[in-house]
């Protein structure tokens, strides 16, 4: 299965708009990705063994289960979209097998909030038609934790919820395109997203709550997880993509500038996993990287590039890019979904935006919070 039968659609109309760029613009434009062959390899080479892995009876239901983590059915229907070999469907199956039918359908939807993985289900649906996996979809956005209706907003005001409520938001996109009703509670999950990148990089009020959801000595200290930024961008560009909410622009703009600026460790390539200090005004001690969750992140930095036209984020995300292809590892099912769940995303913006030498608009003063 790991050869290319054709490049994908978003490719051939990336060419079409290069051919009406500018010559200086074309000379940006063109440009390769870093590393992206690399990727392309890595992705059918570990693609296929961890595709094996879900069907060898050797291994229990929960380690297989774990393979699927990070979504493993929108990973592998991706795959199969992007080389243009329909046998990539076999693995989404697999991982659908295990995930929609071995956890999400006999629990009603009720998992952990951190477990609630919709957007695979969802092209599942639209690709098949399979009814059991929009039936899965909508029960994950109506009972995971933290996505009911009857869940208390007070719970995820804060940013150690942050992954949840980046869950939920698009638990209920994707619920909406398979055919349920918009959620009321929708936007008022994208004003808390975006009051926790206030908490974070604004007004930075973050704080690790307690013992039990903080690692040892962070209790109380202003606390930062770049891949948990960048769970919460993706959700928001999500929103984005459906209302065009003028808010999330700046506030993906804020986000990312931060975390270059005190969380890119360059001799790693890569941002740390986690980091903490008493007081926001005081720097961030030096902390090696965590290259792994590169590409958790990157898709935010090119989709700055393609709505703002800046090579400045073109550029920073190659970099992210490249640091997580070149040094990831990818020796277990949950880390390959993890590589590649949101990376096709940054490909694709990365390939279609138009290059502009401009730089990145200037910060917003006054940001609101609230629905305009």
């Amino acid at each position: 299965m790991g050869h290319f039968r054709k490049r994908p659609a978003f490719w051939i109309l990336s060419l079409a708009v290069i051919c009406r760029l500018s010559p200086s613009a074309l000379a940006q434009a063109i440009v390769p990705i870093p590393e992206l062959a690399l990727w392309e390899q890595n992705m059918t080479t570990y693609g296929q063994q961890w595709c094996n892995y879900l069907s060898n009876s050797g291994y229990t239901f929960n380690e297989k289960l774990d393979s699927t983590y990070y979504d493993g059915i929108r990973v592998y229907h991706q795959i199969a979209d992007y080389t243009g070999n329909v046998s990539w469907n076999s693995c989404a199956t697999l991982a659908r097998n295990i995930y929609r039918d071995g956890y999400v359908l006999p629990n009603n939807g009720q998992v952990p909030g951190y477990w609630n993985f919709t957007h695979g289900l969802t092209m599942d649906f639209l690709k098949t038609g399979e009814a059991q996996s929009k039936n899965a979809a909508i029960l994950l956005s109506q009972n995971a934790a933290y996505a009911g209706d009857g869940t208390s907003l007070a719970w995820t005001q804060g940013t150690n919820r942050s992954r949840e409520v980046a869950y939920a938001i698009m638990s209920y996109i994707n619920a909406e395109k398979v055919g349920a009703a918009a959620r009321a509670r929708l936007p008022q999950l994208v004003d808390q997203a975006l009051g926790h990148i206030d908490q974070w990089f604004i007004s930075k009020t973050s704080r690790c709550p307690s013992v039990a959801d903080c690692p040892p000595g962070a209790a109380g200290q202003y606390y930062i997880q770049p891949f948990m930024v960048g769970l919460t961008a993706n959700a928001l560009i999500m929103y984005h993509e459906k209302t065009g909410d003028s808010r999330v622009l700046p506030n993906i703009q804020i986000a990312m500038d931060w975390l270059w600026a005190n969380a890119w460790v360059l001799a790693d390539e890569s941002f740390w996993y986690e980091h903490w200090v008493a007081d926001p005004s005081i720097p961030f001690p030096a902390k090696g990287g965590a290259p792994d969750l590169n590409l958790l992140i990157a898709p935010a930095f090119g989709w700055l590039y393609k709505q703002t036209g800046s090579i400045l984020y073109r550029d920073k995300g190659d970099q992210i890019f490249a640091g997580g292809v070149k040094f990831a590892w990818l020796g277990r099912g949950k880390q390959f979904n993890q590589n590649y769940a949101y990376s096709f995303d940054y490909v694709r913006s990365r390939s279609g935006a138009p290059a502009s030498s401009a730089t990145p608009p200037a910060k917003p003063r006054g940001l609101r919070l609230q629905a305009p």
